[in-house]
């Protein structure tokens, strides 16, 4: 259950703050859909006018905690490979881009809902401006990397959205039985080879 703080115990300066980290518990409780900025506001222990001053309604709620999701990916993407790094060979460009893979579904698997908020309407509109690379910028990094290895062809944006929307699929699937007893990491990196086969320059 979302922890609750006793009335007055948050200052208008970290209201906000606290607002955010509430439902960011909600969605790793599974609670999203019974959320309201009103309910918030009960269990933070403040009035809901103090509540919506700084999130009008749901949806504004939504889109800062579908933000920090961004922001929580993005740190795992740096710790897998850190966006200033470079691969090494073809071989170590490969295991970059199955890494990121991976820590991509173990995201997904361990805060599901806040994976699918992310993605979802509430998640950051097209021109977003950030003060990091943004989640799909890794990826873009990667595909670049494995190309200038001869890996695979210079990938043009169809084939990132591609590599990208098989990864995600994968995400999504991961509790399926569609993917039989296999663990998830092999598939994964099955996965990310029929990527790579499928962008390989032809010979």
């Amino acid at each position: 259950m979302v922890q609750t703080k006793p009335r007055d115990a948050h200052h208008h300066g970290n209201l906000k703050e606290a607002l955010v980290d509430y439902t960011l518990n909600a969605a790793t409780d599974g609670e999203l859909a019974d959320l309201s900025v009103r309910k918030a506001a009960r269990d933070l222990g403040v009035s809901p006018g103090a509540a919506y001053r700084h999130f009008p309604d749901k949806s504004a709620l939504l889109r800062s905690v579908a933000e920090r999701g961004f922001d929580a990916l993005a740190a795992a993407f740096e710790h897998t490979v850190p966006f200033d790094s470079v691969a090494m060979d073809a071989a170590d460009a490969r295991k970059r881009f199955t890494a990121l893979a991976m820590t991509y579904v173990t995201f997904a698997n361990a805060r599901t809902e806040l994976w699918r908020l992310m993605f979802g309407p509430f998640g950051m509109a097209p021109g977003t401006v950030s003060d990091r690379p943004s989640t799909y910028d890794w990826l873009g990094k990667c595909l670049t990397e494995l190309a200038h290895s001869d890996v695979i062809v210079p990938p043009k944006p169809d084939h990132q959205f591609f590599a990208w929307s098989a990864i995600h699929g994968m995400s999504d699937l991961q509790d399926s039985p569609a993917l039989g007893e296999k663990p998830i990491a092999s598939s994964v990196e099955r996965q990310c080879a029929l990527i790579l086969s499928a962008l390989a320059p032809h010979r």
